[in-house]
C-alpha cells in the first residue's frame, strides 16, 4: 500500500525580512529634509506675496499723496505771497516740517467783494487768498493737511512716513539723495501786469515710506543711503508754480 505523499514545505516566507530600525530613520530623515525644504519655500513664497502686495498698497497710496501736494504747489501764490518751507531752524539737509503757501479762492473773494465792495482788494491784499499748510511729524512718522492754514483742522494724508522734503530747486541743498532728479531751472509766470513777468523757481517734492511685513525682501537703505531696519520706497515729483499776484 502505498504511503501518504508528503509535500515539501517552502520556508520563503520565513526568509523575507523587515526594515531595520536604520533604514528606518533614515527615511524619516530623508522625508523630514524634503518636507522641512518645502516649508521653507512656502514661507519665503509667502513672505515675497504678503511683502508685494504691501507694496503695491503703499506705493499707491504714496503716489496719491505727492500727486495731491504738487496739485496744491502749482496752484500756489507767488509774487506777492511766498512759499514757505520750515526745517526746524536746523542746517541743510534736514525733513520739511512744515509747508505752507497761499492759493486763489475764487469763491471767498466774490463774497468778500460782495460785501466790501472793490475797495477791499484794496484794504487787504489777503482778500481771495486761502492758506494751505502741511505739517510733517517724524516721530508719529504722519504727514497731516490743513486746507485753511489754522492748524486746527489738521488731516492725515499719509503714514509711515520716514522722510519727507520739499525742494527750492536751486535753493535748498540736494547733494546725497539717491536718484533725485535734477533741479528745474527757474521760470517766469505771467503776472498781474502781462508786460511783467514774475519769475519764480521750481520745487521738487520727496515722500519716502517703510513697508515692513517682517520679510526680508525690498531694499534695506533709505534715500539717504543709509543702512535701516525697514524696508523703504520712496518717490519725487517736480512742479512749478503758475500763477503770480501784485505784491
Amino acid at each position: 500500500m502505498w504511503g501518504a505523499v508528503k509535500m515539501p514545505v517552502s520556508h520563503g516566507s520565513l526568509n523575507q525580512r523587515g526594515f531595520t530600525l536604520v533604514e528606518v530613520l533614515i527615511s524619516i530623515v530623508v522625508a523630514m529634509t524634503i518636507l522641512g525644504g518645502l516649508m521653507l519655500m512656502f514661507i519665503s513664497q509667502s513672505g515675497q506675496y504678503k511683502y508685494q502686495n504691501k507694496r503695491i498698497d503703499t506705493t499707491q497710496d504714496l503716489e496719491f499723496s505727492i500727486k495731491f501736494i504738487a496739485s496744491d504747489l502749482r496752484s500756489a501764490l507767488v509774487g506777492g505771497t511766498t512759499i514757505d518751507i520750515y526745517t526746524g531752524g536746523a542746517v541743510e539737509p534736514t525733513p520739511t516740517l512744515g509747508l505752507q503757501f497761499k492759493v486763489w479762492d475764487k469763491p471767498e473773494a466774490d463774497a468778500l467783494v460782495l460785501a466790501g465792495g472793490p475797495a477791499a482788494f484794496v484794504a487787504d491784499a489777503n482778500i481771495g487768498r486761502v492758506t494751505r499748510s502741511y505739517a510733517y511729524d517724524p516721530i508719529g512718522k504722519r504727514l497731516g493737511y490743513d486746507r485753511e492754514g489754522s492748524a486746527v483742522n489738521v488731516r492725515e494724508i499719509l503714514s509711515h512716513i520716514t522722510y519727507f522734503k520739499v525742494f527750492e530747486d536751486t535753493v535748498t541743498p540736494r547733494a546725497g539723495f539717491l536718484n533725485i532728479p535734477n533741479a528745474l531751472p527757474p521760470i517766469n509766470v505771467p503776472g498781474p501786469d502781462s508786460n511783467n513777468p514774475v519769475a519764480t523757481n521750481g520745487y521738487t517734492v520727496l515722500i519716502e515710506v517703510e513697508v515692513d511685513v517682517g520679510v526680508k525682501a525690498g531694499s534695506l537703505i533709505d534715500v539717504r543711503n543709509n543702512v535701516v531696519t525697514t524696508k523703504r520706497i520712496w518717490r519725487y515729483t517736480q512742479v512749478y508754480p503758475m500763477a503770480a499776484v501784485a505784491p
